[in-house]
């Protein structure tokens, strides 16, 4: 049985730290390719371009896929408190935006074009955290999958791949505005980048050679 529930939440698990960490990632993506006229705000922290502490953005970034990878590939006992950590973390800055900023707050996807109401995030947000610490638990008894020690060569072309998508990823912000369709095609190529990157580190059969 343990198992089993170990085994049916990992998918929503990762699905949602993945798209929770990509929001490290995605604002020093659009800062390197066009950090001109760009503004960014999280958890009260805001600036616009190279102008405030974007470099918060590069540890964040490297928390959430040392997180990643050692959720996917190991050592679990590593990936188990930081999980914890990042969700409940990210969780509370949705809270406290929520108390702070009342009904009237908002999170807001400038490129894209969307606004959505802070406090409707509430319930997902914490509805994730506890199916996380859930599975941690059962993880830690032994009933999640394996963890992963080779490296295949299909690892490393999807790595590749996402690379690739990167480039492109920073050649589309330089050459929108920000807030324009060439720069929406951008956010969707990071998107794209970033589904990859994390694909690659899963476990992967190495072709036999004949």
């Amino acid at each position: 049985m343990t198992t089993a529930m170990a085994t049916r939440l990992f998918g929503p698990v990762m699905f949602w730290t993945a798209l929770t960490g990509i929001f490290a990632w995605l604002p020093l993506v659009r800062i390197i390719g066009r950090p001109e006229g760009y503004t960014w705000a999280v958890g009260g922290v805001s600036g616009e371009g190279l102008s405030g502490p974007f470099l918060m953005f590069v540890p964040l970034t490297i928390y959430v896929l040392a997180m990643l990878f050692t959720t996917l590939r190991g050592p679990r006992a590593l990936a188990h408190p930081m999980l914890v950590v990042w969700h409940v973390a990210v969780t509370s800055v949705v809270i406290a935006g929520v108390v702070t900023g009342g009904t009237g707050a908002t999170w807001q996807g400038q490129g894209l074009r969307f606004e959505v109401p802070l406090w409707l995030l509430t319930v997902p947000f914490a509805g994730f955290t506890v199916l996380v610490i859930a599975w941690v638990v059962l993880d830690r008894r032994g009933g999640g999958p394996a963890t992963v020690t080779g490296w295949t060569s299909a690892n490393s072309r999807r790595l590749a791949g996402s690379l690739v998508v990167l480039v492109v990823a920073l050649v589309l912000f330089r050459a929108g505005t920000n807030y324009n369709g060439v720069t929406a095609a951008a956010i969707v190529a990071t998107i794209v980048h970033w589904s990859l990157l994390i694909d690659s580190f899963a476990a992967r059969r190495q072709a036999r050679s004949t």
